[in-house]
């Protein structure tokens, strides 16, 4: 969206936000949270969008005040998209603080200076390519990124750019088109990230900007931004172009960074042992015992890591194995991870004359120990000498039986007796 004609993305320098309010008269928790240089981990479960603020290496580091601006702005947007669409509102990458849940602003010195990133015809580029190396351009993430440094071209609000599936990037310059409402164009440009507009088959696409609907300048798509609220502003007019509609390419509607707010269903995750769990989504990084929700239908594979010294045993509950626990959460799911150390004492004694074996070697002697695999069944056998008889078993085996079958979930001491016939 560019201010007054033709072009890409938008801006986000605050104005009504700033004042501390939202679109459609709701009040933004004030800002009682920090920046970071480091992502944390993030509060909600799921495919995330990351909030940036970048400045060149030469510039200024306003972010302790300009993520007022940007908390107040995602507050701003997840407020308009509720009213648009009741179920759904965009996955914010938000950190508890002590106000509660908040945008978490990453702060990213950028390593090419102002003079690099000023001409429009370089800068989005550059900034797509030094941000995403520093995030890591995850496929799971959008980001919504706040440059804070000159730029040649005032009436470029920003640019975005991005796949249905995969990541995507919203640009929004600071410098440049301050009299628009932020919130209108951030929330423009995260459309974009988002995939909007398919490149065939919307309706009403614009024959000059393929990417943008012109059937109505109250669309928030629309191609020209206007100092207008964002409550003003219709996410897809007609809902036949990229929300929400029956054709047959992309709908945003349909995206995995929009969470389904009223259709939550908890994955509870027990560990035992010493072990953590991850998942391919972000939302699982458990060391203890957890709990995260996640929306209803979602997929996703938990993989147990162990820690130093233990395997992983198995998984039981909602998953089976020992393999990647692969999920489809309908309904609230349990599932227990089991970690243990890797080998336990076997410690084998033998009364009177016979040997026992299924150890590894056999044991004929009064006493012999060695270590054997975790949580592995061990058959073990008696057998007496020429003139002799197995009266029984003690310790972990127990009874006549010529043949003992050991858990080895504990370290384990086992007595075969035997007497002459």
């Amino acid at each position: 969206m560019t201010r007054g004609a033709g072009a890409v993305l938008v801006l986000l320098l605050v104005t009504a936000a700033a004042a501390g309010t939202v679109a459609g008269n709701a009040v933004a928790a004030p800002w009682c949270g920090t920046t970071t240089l480091q992502d944390r981990a993030p509060a909600l479960t799921g495919r995330s969008i990351r909030v940036v603020y970048a400045y060149p290496s030469d510039g200024l580091d306003r972010s302790a005040e300009v993520a007022q601006r940007m908390s107040a702005d995602v507050d701003a947007i997840d407020d308009w998209w509720r009213g648009q669409d009741a179920l759904r509102e965009p996955r914010f990458d938000r950190f508890g603080f002590g106000c509660g849940l908040q945008a978490d602003v990453l702060a990213l010195r950028l390593s090419d200076s102002a003079a690099t990133l000023t001409s429009r015809v370089v800068r989005g580029e550059r900034i797509v390519e030094l941000v995403g190396a520093a995030t890591g351009r995850s496929s799971y993430e959008k980001l919504l990124v706040y440059y804070d440094g000159p730029v040649d071209d005032s009436d470029l609000c920003g640019e975005g750019t991005g796949r249905p599936d995969g990541d995507g990037i919203a640009i929004v310059y600071l410098a440049a088109c301050t009299d628009i409402p932020s919130a209108d164009v951030a929330a423009h440009e995260l459309l974009h990230a988002f995939g909007a507009l398919a490149a065939s088959g919307p309706p009403h696409a614009c024959p000059d900007s393929r990417g943008h609907p012109c059937d109505s300048a109250l669309d928030i798509l629309y191609p020209y931004a206007t100092a207008t609220p964002l409550a003003s502003f219709v996410l897809d007019v007609g809902r036949d172009d990229y929300y929400g509609h029956s054709g047959s390419w992309p709908d945003v509607q349909d995206s995995g960074w929009l969470r389904l707010a009223a259709q939550q269903v908890r994955l509870s995750l027990a560990i035992g042992g010493r072990g953590s769990v991850t998942s391919n989504l972000p939302g699982v990084a458990c060391a203890t015992s957890c709990a995260t929700d996640w929306d209803a239908g979602s997929s996703l594979v938990l993989q147990p890591v162990a820690g130093g010294g233990q395997r992983f045993v198995r998984w039981s509950g909602g998953c089976t194995g020992t393999g990647g626990c692969a999920l489809t959460l309908g309904a609230p799911t349990s599932v227990v991870a089991l970690f243990a150390p890797s080998r336990y004492g076997l410690v084998v004694s033998v009364a009177g004359k016979g040997k026992v074996t299924g150890a590894g070697a056999a044991c004929g002697v009064s006493r012999c120990a060695r270590t054997v695999l975790s949580y592995a069944p061990l058959r073990l056998r008696a057998t007496p000498a020429p003139g002799w008889r197995l009266v029984g078993w003690s310790g972990g085996c127990a009874g006549r039986s010529t043949t003992c079958t050991v858990p080895m979930t504990k370290a384990t001491a086992v007595r075969a007796r035997f007497v002459r016939l």
